[in-house]
């Protein structure tokens, strides 16, 4: 049995790394907007009529919120660019081991 994988199989795995890099991208662009304009134009929006200690309470936990989900949003780029880095990597060390390219 041959051990090494066949070129359609190592550019079909590299496609679908690909794709799950740009399914995390699409997450991370999804989660920039709520944190971003959506929840800031709420918040605007609800500090012009609730107003008071529980207000402020509210806003500062909401704040928190929208600074975990950047945080996050960040993250799951950084962890995109790493899966694109890596089956890049792989792609060409097993197209390589096969002889394909040099």
């Amino acid at each position: 049995m041959n051990a090494l994988r066949t070129r359609k199989d190592i550019e079909i795995d590299f496609v679908k790394a690909c794709n799950q890099s740009r399914e995390l991208m699409d997450i991370s662009n999804s989660l920039f907007k709520i944190a971003g304009s959506d929840m800031m134009e709420t918040m605007a929006m609800m500090r012009l009529s609730w107003q008071g200690s529980n207000a402020e309470s509210f806003y500062d936990k909401t704040e928190k919120l929208r600074t975990e989900l950047m945080n996050n949003a960040e993250d799951l780029v950084r962890i995109a660019n790493h899966i694109n880095h890596t089956a890049d990597i792989i792609y060409h060390a097993e197209m390589i081991a096969i002889g394909v390219c040099s």
